[in-house]
């Protein structure tokens, strides 16, 4: 598979995901379902005694959405005039 095409398919996929394009005001939402999804995985996981690997990885999916929420956070205490807005960034061509 040529690296154009692998690239075309991740656009996809997180495209269907809804993950790509989305406002900055979505991403509170959207973290807090993936977490719950998560947290739902890995309590599936933790009952079983096989899947150490992927229990690993969505602990670790967990760690880094929160991560995000905190940066996310922090970024709501800034003025709304100073908040990056990605509506605004694409008509600049950002």
């Amino acid at each position: 598979m040529s690296e154009e095409t692998r690239t075309q398919r991740v656009r996809e996929s997180l495209t269907q995901a809804r993950l790509v394009e989305i406002e900055v005001d979505e991403f509170p939402d959207r973290i807090k379902e993936v977490k719950h999804v998560a947290i739902g995985r890995l309590g599936e996981l933790l009952e079983r005694e096989n899947g150490v690997q992927e229990r690993e990885s969505v602990a670790h999916s967990l760690g880094t959405l929160r991560r995000l929420e905190a940066t996310l956070q922090a970024g709501t205490r800034l003025p709304k005039a100073d908040r990056p807005n990605a509506s605004t960034e694409k008509k600049r061509g950002g």
